[in-house]
């Protein structure tokens, strides 16, 4: 991989490559996720009505957030012809972003850079994350559906990047980045 001869290996040379001595250490390992197990299962089990039920709620909710996001943007949620790839506790959502020269939109060569700044002015700015992406053409974000979230989660997300969007249509991930 590029890069990975500049960094330095303080352990001795060996039969692995070298991309693997310099990550293999981890120095001490925390076991208190194994010690809970137990207790996890029975709480999945127990309180959230087991992995069934989990999974339906999951699914059930990623749809209808997925749904809501797509009426706040005015667009769509992405579907294959079979109507299966919402069958899952994923939704992605198109984003009103739209490639061109044009004002308001986003020229092709800055389209990753755009969802680049859009992810991390999420995180550091709203303490959301769901990863914008471009894809054939167009810009979508793909929401999680977790047995932690409810459909208001998505609403929110939604409403956070639309105004996202608004700021790259008006060039802000540009003047981050010092190129207006």
């Amino acid at each position: 991989m590029e890069g990975q001869e500049v960094l330095f290996n303080p352990f001795p040379a060996g039969e692995k490559s070298k991309f693997v001595e310099m990550f293999q250490f981890v120095g001490t390992t925390d076991i208190s996720n194994y010690l809970c197990m137990e207790e996890a299962l029975r709480f999945r089990r127990e309180t959230c009505g087991g992995e069934e039920e989990i999974m339906r709620y999951c699914e059930e909710v990623s749809n209808a957030g997925g749904k809501k996001a797509a009426d706040i943007f005015r667009t769509e949620v992405m579907e294959n012809a079979d109507g299966t790839l919402s069958q899952c506790c994923m939704t992605n959502v198109r984003l009103p972003l739209t490639l061109g020269d044009g004002e308001g939109q986003v020229k092709k060569a800055e389209a990753f850079q755009a969802v680049g700044w859009m992810a991390k002015t999420l995180v550091d700015q709203h303490d959301l994350f769901a990863p914008p992406y471009f894809h054939g053409g167009s810009f979508w974000v793909r929401f999680s559906g977790q047995i932690y979230v409810e459909v208001d989660d998505f609403v929110k997300a939604a409403h956070v990047l639309k105004e996202l969007c608004e700021r790259v249509q008006k060039g802000e991930h540009l003047r981050r980045a010092g190129k207006l």
